[in-house]
């Protein structure tokens, strides 16, 4: 069905003027910018099998708005049968990604915007009504860690000192037991921060929302926004703690780091192998930054930018 025939079927875009396709991303939707009237819309086609994830996502983002987070506002979820798709309505946030000019900006614009994400991340992890009592996160981390380390053995590339990583990695996997379950955005990084006339104006893409430990979404600060702005990492850590990081935060946000090189490796040899040595890049900077886990704090953080 072309998208002018699914636009017809949605009530909140009669009358339309612009259709305009969004290629960024690795999702397999197919995204749009729809205009009506002086209004953009951000409408994300899902196949069909997928329209309970996006019901739920749907209504994360209504919680969200009473939560007070700059995101898209749900404007209408809607399933379209003969089509074979699930369709989501979302107000449109102006802006541009961090990431794409975020290293032009002076160090305080950068740290600014840090610590706006990190004050919205916070928000977002006040977010517990759909999660699920029965997760065990620490069971969860580390079936999906050995899926990784098994493919990652089967392959050809091995990283340096690795029995230092993974000896790492096994001694502090007990510290995932009985942390708190929350709402994740679980791919929070600059690439999905909105910045608008140099200030934060928000955050996107909720589609791979999850639930766990909300020190998982960290991640990100070691694997890509580090590379790019070490102020704006600075500046959500900050944003998010109203005291400065304890022992405990660093060791787990050590181990999720430790963790997420080998799930890149396996991940960027599988999806995106034109992309190896970008990722490699990434991740010799993260044994860098923790002196390959004898730190857990890593060098690049200090207290005030």
């Amino acid at each position: 069905m072309l998208i002018e025939s699914v636009i017809d079927h949605i009530s909140s875009l009669k009358g339309y003027s612009s259709i305009k396709k969004v290629e960024k991303g690795y999702s397999p939707d197919k995204k749009y910018i729809v205009t009506v009237g002086q209004n953009k819309y951000f409408i994300r086609l899902s196949n069909i099998q997928y329209h309970e994830k996006r019901t739920i996502e749907f209504s994360l983002l209504q919680a969200l708005e009473k939560q007070g987070v700059q995101t898209y506002k749900a404007i209408e979820s809607t399933l379209l049968i003969e089509a074979n798709l699930s369709v989501m309505v979302l107000s449109y946030i102006e802006g541009y990604p961090a990431d794409e000019f975020i290293s032009n900006l002076s160090d305080v614009e950068q740290f600014n915007i840090g610590l706006a994400a990190g004050k919205e991340l916070r928000k977002i992890h006040q977010l517990h009504a759909h999660a699920l009592q029965t997760i065990h996160w620490e069971e969860a981390q580390r079936k999906k860690f050995g899926f990784y380390l098994n493919e990652y053995k089967k392959g050809s590339y091995q990283l340096p000192k690795e029995h230092k990583i993974l000896n790492f990695i096994e001694n502090n996997f007990h510290l995932l037991k009985d942390r708190p379950i929350t709402l994740l955005h679980d791919d929070f990084h600059l690439g999905h921060i909105i910045v608008l006339n140099n200030t934060y104006n928000g955050v996107i893409d909720f589609n791979g929302y999850d639930f766990g430990d909300p020190y998982h979404d960290f991640y990100n600060l070691s694997l890509f926004s580090r590379r790019h702005s070490i102020p704006f990492c600075i500046g959500q850590i900050n944003g998010y703690f109203t005291e400065s990081p304890d022992d405990t935060f660093w060791r787990i946000y050590a181990l999720y780091a430790a963790m997420n090189i080998i799930s890149t490796i396996v991940w960027t040899k599988r999806y995106d192998e034109q992309s190896f040595d970008d990722a490699l890049e990434r991740i010799h900077l993260i044994l860098a930054d923790h002196d390959y886990f004898n730190l857990d704090q890593p060098l690049w953080y200090k207290s005030i930018p």
